[in-house]
């Protein structure tokens, strides 16, 4: 075991055994740092990568394959990529992270892994180019600090140093296994690695490096203690980082063809692409797919109407908030008087309006004197015809009436302003008095 004491500050460490170098993030300087493994305790030959935009970087994993770096900030919650010298970067995830931790790649199948200790603690594995998210593990899961990946047998490792765990899963996420359950020894674990048959963790409540069996969890060893603050423990061996082809530099143009970053895609089938592209945060692709193109600006815009087509609509009863995206045609949009010009009534006011004034006025006066003289005449006219119906009435109705009840008869006499209603047979009837003309 080797303790590089100038490096007091790191709270992630990777290393690449290809170029001997080791990367880590500095958690106080809020930078990330590379160096020589043999000449890391040098301050002087400590190489600044990327120190802008960093919050809280929180774990580190190193693409030794396409020489990329890859990390995870829980302040801006966000993991982002650079290229080994950190002068190419880009935002890759910046949704659905609460604490983003512990960060582990595999540059053979193209995929990255991480932790997230947050409210909703989870394990989830991307594409290292930023796709084809998804959760591997969301249930009895608390605080997931440290994660590895065993590329041999497929398999990826964790602890928890809220439950005291020690876990497995396949690369899928499935074959679950809880391999420690141990307050002794996993007080609060922190960071892990594996390598052939051992697991390796690092405890800050005990200060001690564990190594166990990674198959049983069996034959705990305590490897290391009375360490100030162990965050972090790699094993630099060649055995952990297998050889693969750099896809981004396997034909004749260098580095993909791409302009920025070349990125390593997720081998899902035989037919998935072996790279992809990739632009700064303020740009994008373009349509070659490898140049990069400034982003359209994301400010909304909106159309605003012509004249003639919101006075056909003008008719809704609040303005659209359209024109108020556009001052200078807010007044001609939103004036209330538009609207009178779409109502319609049922007789077209055409006549009225194009009438001269003169003949308005003259036919008003006319109407106006008219209308006694036609009154007295048809008041006269329903006079008339009234009382001749009333005549024929009452002369064809006096001279015959019959009753159906047998008890009375009318009879008519010469006279017609006298009718006698009497009882038949010899009984004494009632002689009822003559029924004026006015009716029966």
């Amino acid at each position: 075991i080797q303790v590089v004491p100038t490096l007091k500050n790191a709270v992630a460490l990777d290393v690449d055994v290809t170029t001997n170098k080791m990367y880590w993030c500095d958690l106080y300087h809020r930078k990330i740092y590379s160096a020589y493994i043999n000449k890391a305790s040098d301050l002087s030959e400590q190489v600044t990568l990327i120190e802008t935009a960093l919050t809280s970087p929180e774990g580190l994993a190193v693409d030794w394959v396409h020489k990329n770096i890859y990390w995870t900030d829980s302040g801006d919650k966000t993991i982002s990529v650079a290229t080994g010298d950190g002068k190419k970067r880009r935002i890759l995830i910046a949704t659905e992270l609460s604490e983003p931790r512990a960060i582990a790649v595999d540059p053979r199948q193209g995929f990255m892994y991480w932790s997230d200790w947050g409210t909703q603690a989870k394990i989830e594995k991307a594409g290292m180019n930023g796709v084809d998210r998804q959760v591997l593990v969301s249930e009895r899961i608390e605080w997931p600090n440290g994660i590895t990946l065993d590329l041999s047998n497929r398999r990826l490792y964790w602890v928890d140093s809220k439950l005291h765990l020690l876990s497995s899963i396949d690369l899928n996420g499935d074959n679950r296994k809880v391999l420690l359950s141990s307050q002794n020894h996993l007080g609060h674990p922190f960071a892990l690695t594996v390598f052939e048959d051992r697991v390796y963790w690092t405890d800050l409540e005990d200060e001690a490096i564990y190594s166990a069996n990674r198959l049983t969890g069996h034959d705990v060893a305590t490897l290391a203690e009375h360490l100030n603050n162990p965050l972090d423990v790699v094993v630099f061996h060649e055995l952990r980082q297998p050889k693969a082809p750099d896809s981004c530099n396997m034909g004749s143009l260098p580095n993909g063809g791409c302009e920025y970053l070349c990125l390593k895609a997720p081998q899902i089938t035989d037919h998935s692409p072996k790279y992809t592209c990739a632009c700064p945060d303020d740009m994008e692709l373009g349509p070659d797919m490898r140049r990069c193109v400034v982003a359209p600006t994301t400010t909304t815009t909106t159309s605003t109407p012509a004249p003639t087509t919101t006075t056909a609509t003008s008719t809704t009863t609040t303005p659209t908030s359209t024109t108020t995206a556009a001052p200078t045609t807010t007044s001609t949009t939103t004036r209330p008087h538009i609207a009178k010009t779409t109502h319609h009534s049922a007789l077209p006011p055409l006549a009225v309006l194009t009438l001269p004034p003169c003949v308005c006025v003259s036919l008003c006066v006319c109407v106006t004197h008219a209308v006694p003289i036609l009154a007295t005449v048809v008041i006269g006219l329903l006079c008339t015809a009234g009382f001749l119906v009333w005549r024929n009435w009452r002369r064809k109705n006096t001279k015959s009436m019959n009753f159906d009840n047998p008890v009375y008869r009318k009879t008519t006499e010469d006279d017609d302003d006298e009718i006698h209603i009497g009882r038949t047979g010899e009984s004494i009837g009632h002689v009822y008095p003559a029924v004026s003309d006015s009716g029966i």
